[in-house]
């Protein structure tokens, strides 16, 4: 446990860390678990994949954890946003990026953890963005001498990682207006409806996830130095900036799609119009030819009559007129 081991993405532990007391931090590997789990005197953070047997195994069988937390932390069904206090921690079910977020509803992904005054356990089963930037940050250089310091720090990570997601949608939302504005109402309709699904999974993970860390910094733990209650209410509160974000894309979204409705009935009616116009014109040329194309005696122009070499012309000179006439009649009522 003395080196430094290095863990790929995707395998059982994705990553490991002891940072003791002294400011020493150590990257762990599966096996080292064992040797660090009951120590105290530091902070311990072991971060899993849910994908992985091995995993599951561990966090079901040898974690050491409350049956409880562990049902929660392998629940591969129930996704919605919650934190439950325990005696000695917390148990959390949080809404985290996909790491290769498209921009898509379905690339909002869950984080959950369990922490207590010496350890973070936390598990998902897609890579996600807000806890890379934890593990990043470690890797650079930053130290915690609490799991309640490093908690806030996540959730701190997770409000910037949903007010990032926020900006993009917004400059999305940018272009659909262009869209929308230049007339090309099919491409406009297809992106709006893709922003207003992701922004309403947006609100719907972000309004109960700010409720549920507000619980978090009123924890009352030992544990919680006044300090850390501190960091940890500020860090919550970042979410009330992006709800606030999310709610005014949610409203812009809407305001959009009713000027695109609009915008494509003004088109819808402008066609009817255009095509009642060319009704009302040819209806009186269609009578005249059809009245001339009746196969029964006595029609002008029928072969047998006088003057009927001219007949055709006449028919054709009396359609154009009466096309013309009605077009006079029409313009002055546009």
């Amino acid at each position: 446990m003395s080196g430094t081991v290095t863990v790929p993405s995707g395998t059982d532990l994705i990553c490991g860390y002891f940072l003791a007391a002294d400011g020493e931090m150590v990257r762990l590997s599966f096996d080292d678990i064992a040797m660090v789990q009951e120590r105290t005197d530091g902070v311990l953070w072991l971060h899993f994949n849910l994908v992985s047997v091995r995993a599951r195994h561990w966090l079901e069988r040898q974690s050491g954890l409350d049956p409880f937390v562990s049902e929660i932390l392998l629940d591969a069904h129930d996704d919605r946003t919650r934190l439950e206090r325990l005696d000695d921690g917390f148990v959390a079910v949080l809404s985290d990026m996909h790491y290769d977020f498209k921009f898509e509803p379905s690339d909002i992904g869950t984080l959950r953890l369990f922490m207590d005054g010496r350890r973070i356990v936390s598990c998902r089963r897609h890579p996600l963005k807000a806890v890379d930037r934890l593990r990043k940050a470690l890797n650079d250089g930053a130290r915690y001498a609490t799991t309640s310091e490093m908690m806030a720090d996540l959730v701190g990570h997770l409000a910037e990682t949903l007010s990032d997601v926020a900006a993009s949608v917004e400059k999305d939302v940018d272009t659909v207006e262009d869209i929308i504005l230049a007339e090309r109402f099919l491409q406009a309709r297809k992106r709006l409806g893709q922003i207003r699904q992701l922004i309403v999974k947006l609100r719907r993970h972000v309004s109960p996830q700010r409720q549920a860390l507000a619980r978090l910094g009123n924890s009352g733990f030992d544990w919680v130095s006044d300090d850390d209650d501190t960091y940890l209410r500020h860090a919550t509160e970042k979410f009330a900036g992006v709800l606030y974000d999310v709610e005014a894309l949610q409203d812009r979204a809407k305001v959009l799609q009713d000027e695109l409705l609009a915008r494509v009935a003004d088109q819808q009616n402008h066609s009817l119009h255009v095509l009642a116009v060319v009704t009302v014109i040819f209806t009186p040329m269609t009578l005249i030819s059809g009245i001339f194309g009746m196969n029964v005696a006595g029609v002008p122009g029928v072969a047998g009559i006088e003057g009927d070499h001219i007949a055709f012309w006449w028919v054709m000179l009396l359609i154009v007129l009466s096309g013309a006439l009605m077009l006079f009649f029409l313009r002055p009522r546009r």
